[in-house]
């Protein structure tokens, strides 16, 4: 492993201890799963808890207690990227489906013998990226894994995959942090701009720790949803440049999600801007579901924009001569 190699993390977020130590403890019993489907929000760290796990099983160690202890050579070998019994099975492109040509490749390399007497781990990420064909070609070896294989289906969204999917595998649902335990994690972090990584990412602080400048990436946002409620001229080009690639697309719809949400729990004027708060934020994850579902993003962004506009509150006018206050009457 170079110098400037990132490090895979091999303890759990303090929000995901608790699932951690259950794991260890199933495993240690000889009770792990050996297929598991670890959903979690997006921005929560579910990439972080999969390399975890990962880590843990490909440990050699004897004692699960132990593990991963960072010296052995599984361990080493997981942190190098070179691995012989981890395998990855991931979309070539962001946006991009895993098709039954990749699922068969890998499928052909799980039924050879593994390299070591521990764990293969065998992980895919976003499962909800397997086209139909690709995840019926899979249905058997997930029923049924080989000897020591451990299959991780990684989704942000579970409920796009297909049944036969969900079926097989046992779902762990990792939670997601409030804002006090994002907040003292990223001043754990060293990281500067903590009240505007908040505030954009009050949950999400995977999200918050990768804005680069959050500051910037905060008005950019706030600027095109101005420029949509100027004009609804602007929606297409704030959709196209809102949604310039389906990542850049995600961030933006998880940071109104937040917004949204956030406003719907601040928004005690009147019952109508509630319930429009409410409504907006429900728009947002529909969008953000169609995006997950490959919908092209400025096409997502534009629906959504479309929809947003109208539901935004009302000016009070009045129809006739305001009647003076007490005050003034006086």
């Amino acid at each position: 492993m170079t110098d400037d190699a990132p490090v895979r993390p091999t303890e759990p977020l303090p929000w995901h201890r608790r699932a951690y130590d259950d794991l260890r403890t199933r495993e240690a019993a000889g009770r792990l799963p050996q297929t598991l489907l670890l959903s979690a929000p997006s921005g929560t760290g579910l990439a972080h808890f999969a390399d975890v796990v990962t880590a843990h099983l490909l440990c050699m160690a004897q004692r699960a207690d132990e593990r991963p202890c960072g010296t052995c050579r599984g361990c080493k070998q997981w942190q190098s990227g070179n691995h012989p019994d981890a395998l990855a099975l991931n979309p070539e492109g962001a946006g991009q489906e895993i098709g039954v040509d990749a699922v068969r490749e890998a499928l052909s390399a799980l039924s050879l013998s593994r390299h070591y007497d521990g764990y293969r781990v065998a992980r895919l990420h976003p499962a909800e990226a397997l086209n139909r064909n690709a995840a019926n070609a899979m249905l058997k070896s997930l029923e049924e894994p080989g000897p020591g294989t451990v299959f991780l289906l990684l989704s942000e969204q579970p409920r796009t995959l297909l049944a036969t999917i969900r079926s097989r595998a046992q779902n762990l649902a990792l939670p997601a942090p409030d804002e006090s335990q994002s907040r003292a994690w990223l001043e754990a972090q060293g990281l500067s701009d903590i009240d505007a990584r908040i505030a954009a990412h009050p949950v999400q602080p995977m999200h918050a720790v990768a804005a680069e400048d959050i500051a910037t990436l905060h008005k950019q946002y706030t600027d095109a949803l101005d420029s949509v409620l100027k004009s609804a001229a602007q929606i297409s080009d704030c959709a196209k440049s809102l949604g310039s690639g389906r990542d850049e697309a995600v961030r933006f719809l998880d940071w109104l999600a937040a917004r949204e949400w956030r406003q719907s729990l601040e928004t005690v004027a009147t019952t109508e801007s509630a319930h429009q708060a409410v409504e907006r934020y429900r728009l947002t994850l529909n969008a953000r579901t169609a995006l997950r579902a490959y919908t092209p993003p400025q096409l997502a962004l534009e629906s959504l924009l479309i929809s947003w506009r109208t539901l935004q509150p009302r000016q009070r006018t009045t129809t006739g001569p305001r009647r003076p206050n007490q005050h003034e009457a006086r």
